[in-house]
């Protein structure tokens, strides 16, 4: 995995576990607000580059989870290898 996703997950995390312990507060509503819009901007990735990851071979599924867990980074490895 590379380091790019790797700080990716550890966002994640962060962004989530505050969401979590800190709910009711203004910075727990920032951090879920951020991972919604992530969420969002990821499953328009999916959609965009579908035809890359399908052409590029191996599990599809796993393909679009790293798309819409990492978006462009995944896509530029995908085009990178092939």
């Amino acid at each position: 995995m590379s380091p790019a996703k790797i700080v990716l997950l550890v966002i994640y995390v962060v962004l989530g576990a505050l969401a979590v312990l800190q709910g009711g507060t203004p910075t727990g509503q920032w951090s879920l607000n951020i991972l919604l819009i992530l969420a969002g901007v990821h499953l328009i990735e999916c959609a965009i580059f579908f035809r890359v990851v399908r052409a590029a071979g191996g599990s599809l599924a796993q393909h679009l989870l790293n798309v819409f867990l990492f978006g462009v980074i995944h896509v530029n490895e995908v085009r990178q290898q092939g």
